[in-house]
């Protein structure tokens, strides 16, 4: 109780304590004061821990609206995701974050949940706030944002699937390619009527699929009665739940390639259950090399994302452009990687 009051006693100080304030208290100018809570690294260690304590002790606030009027821009890089929520993401948001980590600049999230309709408004709502720059990790149309981006007084930099329309600061993959190759993948190891479990509404999956069934065409082994999604989030139930209706349509299945390591998982157990063997009757083959796959029974063969890595190398390539850098490479594709383990021949 008394931490609880001592808390909000602090909080009230708070609202009052100034710049000019803490830089008294500490002895050093104002300026020193704001350069330090920006970028920690200029001053010496003993120092940092003083400002550090003052400023928790007096209970000081940065006003970043101030400080967005009073320079160019408020030290936050705003990150527009739609999948916040989803296991996925975590690798992006860490190497986004580990760039910046060392830097003046502080990380904001918006969390779409995959609403196409609502990607311009929290784009428009982040740059009325003069961040440093915007990351959009993974919009679903760039028509309502062109106008937007154009327009923006901050670097703006982009996680897509690269047949979108950026075409600087862009980070992504292919992911038509990232849906034919494992499906070529799951043929050459003598798979033929290869299944494609996905919720298939965003554009990414769009895109893998339409790689899916350009190789399955390829081989001649179409058929539009393999593929069946749902309208929720991936989870291992719903893997369950789309490969058991999956096996209703098409009995004669002999292999699943799963949007998802959470998908792949629900197929593997409702195998299990059903006494399916794995690989020998059912291949399966998920995507994004989450923890658990390599240590599933039998392992998960999956599609490696290099998530930390496109993470790290978008915040650098959006770092560099508010710094006026160079970019070093406007576009960079970095591809994915697939991982053969237990769950296919």
């Amino acid at each position: 109780m008394r931490a609880a009051v001592e808390r909000g006693r602090k909080a009230r100080r708070g609202a009052h304590v100034k710049l000019s304030d803490v830089a008294k208290k500490v002895g050093v100018s104002p300026i020193t004061i704001s350069r330090a809570l920006r970028n920690p690294g200029i001053v010496s260690e003993d120092l940092r821990q003083t400002i550090l304590r003052t400023v928790d002790e007096m209970g000081y606030t940065p006003n970043l609206a101030a400080r967005a009027l009073a320079g160019r821009h408020n030290g936050i890089i705003g990150v527009i995701t739609p999948a916040l929520h989803q296991h996925g993401f975590a690798g992006l948001m860490i190497g986004i974050e580990d760039c910046l980590r060392a830097t003046e600049f502080r990380v904001q999230y918006s969390n779409t949940l995959h609403h196409a309709d609502g990607e311009a408004g929290e784009l428009r709502s982040f740059l009325t706030q003069k961040p440093a720059g915007v990351i959009i990790a993974g919009a679903e149309s760039y028509g309502d944002l062109l106008p937007l981006i154009e327009n923006a007084t901050c670097p703006i930099a982009h996680i897509t699937d690269l047949s979108q329309e950026p075409e600087r600061l862009v980070v992504g993959l292919d992911h038509h390619a990232a849906g034919a190759e494992p499906t070529r993948f799951l043929l050459s190891r003598g798979y033929e009527r290869i299944g494609f479990i996905g919720r298939g509404t965003d554009i990414r999956s769009r895109r893998r699929k339409e790689g899916y069934e350009a190789a399955m065409r390829e081989a001649g082994r179409f058929d539009p009665d393999l593929a069946i999604g749902g309208d929720e989030g991936s989870s291992t139930g719903l893997g369950r739940e789309l490969f058991a209706r999956l096996l209703q349509r098409v009995p004669d299945i002999d292999a699943v390639f799963a949007q998802s390591d959470d998908l792949a998982l629900g197929v593997l157990i409702e195998c299990a259950v059903r006494g399916i063997r794995v690989p020998e009757d059912v291949g399966i083959c998920g995507f994004n090399d989450l923890e658990f796959s390599a240590f599933t029974q039998p392992t998960l063969t999956t599609v490696q994302i290099a998530r930390y890595d496109i993470g790290h190398r978008v915040a650098d390539m959006l770092l560099r452009a508010i710094r006026d850098e160079p970019p070093g490479e406007d576009k960079v594709d970095c591809g994915f990687t697939i991982i053969p383990r237990g769950s296919t021949r």
